[in-house]
């Protein structure tokens, strides 16, 4: 599984006031990208209702989706469902799932229907969900479709809530997943911009994959603004990543990356 939870890691991605260093903005680019995969961890499990017939209601879809979730999750007994109608109530107590979905804690409801071309939609909120050292409130909603065999989602997301380091961030951003649910892989390219205390910044990420206990594979790419600082990441497949600016500087990041 992604080291990373879904939905809380969302809160690493501010900036720290007063770093300011290439490096830094670097890692914390890494971390947008890592923190994102992370959600879509959560919206993808919740929403992969994608081969269910064209005749499933949306109570079917809240149906399926509910016992199909339920039996992803461990330890036995850390969920709690309950389901009224296209509604399900996911209580969470320490959970861990597919895709990277780690110690999750809270409550998230789900809402299903069918979207446009006959997408499963699912509107996923909640208060106060806890992620390792995060405390979020979520609200995305994600179109997730099977087509020749490739499951794709479509999320717009939105957060507040507090940051591990203690500080309140507001976030949004629309991006598409491409997940495979045999080999727990997601797919990033997206757009989204971070408010943290007086410093906004912007993530456009292409082609960043992460297989679970992997790093990200070769080839994704995240492009990170702050203010007039512009840094690019690239990744090989390893456990460290590049970055450089306009200005010709340059250098490398740990990631937090590898088996669990």
């Amino acid at each position: 599984m992604l080291k990373h939870v879904a939905v809380a890691a969302l809160t690493l991605t501010m900036l720290s006031c007063g770093r300011g260093d290439d490096a830094d903005s670097a890692e914390d680019a890494d971390e947008s990208a890592v923190v994102t995969s992370s959600e879509s961890a959560l919206t993808t499990e919740l929403s992969d209702e994608v081969a269910q017939p064209m005749s499933a209601s949306p109570s079917d879809l809240a149906t399926a989706a509910s016992m199909r979730v339920a039996s992803h999750v461990q330890p036995a007994g850390c969920l709690t469902v309950t389901v009224n109608g296209a509604t399900v109530t996911y209580v969470f107590n320490d959970c861990t799932g597919p895709y990277g979905m780690v110690h999750v804690t809270g409550t998230v409801t789900a809402v299903y229907s069918r979207g446009t071309n006959g997408a499963v939609q699912a509107v996923i909120s909640g208060t106060g969900v806890k992620v390792n050292n995060a405390v979020v409130d979520l609200n995305s909603t994600v179109n997730a479709t099977l087509v020749n065999g490739v499951r794709t989602a479509n999320v717009v997301s939105n957060a507040t809530g507090t940051g591990p380091r203690g500080g309140k961030i507001d976030r949004e951003g629309a991006y598409t997943i491409t997940y495979d649910s045999t080999t727990e892989c997601v797919t990033v390219d997206g757009t989204w911009t971070t408010k943290a205390a007086l410093r906004t910044s912007t993530t456009v990420v292409a082609g960043y994959k992460r297989c679970k206990g992997t790093c990200p594979a070769a080839g994704g790419s995240i492009v990170n603004t702050t203010g007039r600082t512009v840094v690019t990441l690239a990744y090989d497949g390893s456990a460290v990543a590049s970055w450089s600016t306009a200005a010709g500087r340059s250098g490398t990041v740990n990631l937090r990356c590898g088996g669990n």
